[in-house]
């Protein structure tokens, strides 16, 4: 009978263990990702994506949580338990997560301030557009390197689509001033003009104005987001220490204490889901919307206007 408690904690294990690798296989997948290939080429395709999710750091979350769980589950009895355990190694990073996203998009936008100066400077020393741009990508800052060379690559392609690939910048920019670089480049490449050096400077301005907005609102929510964590560690360490060393937790070991607890569980993540949507400053409707805007066609009715404020 003693072995009954640590093969269900094994068999749980192994559940948790399946069910996070799934999600990881599935996670952050698209439709268009990959090319399709037939036969052999799609199998080799689909075990590199798989040894890469199980080497990878992905990989190594995964079996720290179902280890985590298994070893939770075997010690207290308690499957709610082990579960939350597993779930909370992956979890409780992505929930405290907030100012590594906002910082992720103040470098995007700033690395976007950097590029477009750069192409002002170039364009107003006579050089063509579309070849600045393809040229420009090779020294574009780290934090939008890769959508730069997208478009570089769409821009200077002879077959490609010039629009799709401003598109998918445009995309990758994930930001309204985003959407309003690209319709600049896109009249940059289409119908170019002696003003575009100018256009690009305003909204490299209005760039940097959003940067250091974001910086100001950033530095006044470090405080309490560091003390919501400390809160959530110390009432984390507060629930181990009582159900280990106290007899006030026994009362969960039944059915129904199960049962109760997963209830507790669940409203705590609740609790925290809240807190990383109040946490995370929700991005400005985008000026661009869905696959098919053009912005070639979104130019002409906001042009005017940007020129207006480059004259000023």
């Amino acid at each position: 009978m003693t072995m009954i408690p640590l093969a269900a904690a094994i068999c749980g294990a192994a559940l948790i263990a399946g069910m996070l690798m799934a999600a990881a296989g599935a996670y952050g997948r698209t439709p268009d990702a990959e090319p399709a290939t037939p036969g052999s080429a799609t199998r080799a395709v689909r075990m590199v994506r798989w040894r890469k999710a199980v080497t990878g750091k992905r990989g190594r979350t995964i079996a720290a949580a179902a280890l985590a769980g298994a070893v939770v589950w075997a010690v207290s009895g308690w499957p709610v338990a082990g579960i939350t355990c597993a779930l909370a190694v992956p979890g409780l990073p992505y929930f405290f997560s907030a100012a590594k996203v906002a910082k992720h998009r103040i470098d995007v936008l700033q690395g976007l301030e950097e590029w477009v100066r750069r192409l002002a400077d170039s364009m107003a020393a006579g050089n063509s557009s579309t070849q600045t741009i393809v040229t420009a990508a090779a020294h574009a800052p780290a934090a939008i390197k890769d959508p730069t060379v997208r478009l570089a690559a769409g821009l200077s392609s002879p077959r490609g689509d010039r629009q799709q690939a401003l598109r998918r910048f445009a995309d990758d920019i994930d930001d309204p001033l985003g959407d309003m670089v690209v319709i600049a480049l896109g009249i940059a490449a289409t119908a170019p003009s002696p003003r575009t050096p100018d256009m690009l400077r305003v909204l490299a301005r209005q760039l940097a104005d959003d940067v250091a907005a974001r910086h100001r609102i950033e530095t006044d929510r470090a405080e309490p987001r560091s003390e919501a964590r400390t809160i959530v560690i110390v009432q984390i360490l507060f629930v181990a220490a009582v159900a280990t060393f106290t007899s006030y937790a026994k009362v969960y070991g039944t059915a129904t204490g199960q049962l109760v607890l997963a209830a507790l569980v669940a409203i705590v993540i609740g609790a925290l889901v809240m807190l990383r949507r109040l946490s995370i400053t929700p991005n400005p409707a985008r000026l661009l919307t869905g696959r098919g805007a053009d912005p070639t066609q979104s130019a002409a009715s906001v042009r005017g206007d940007a020129m207006a404020k480059a004259s000023s």
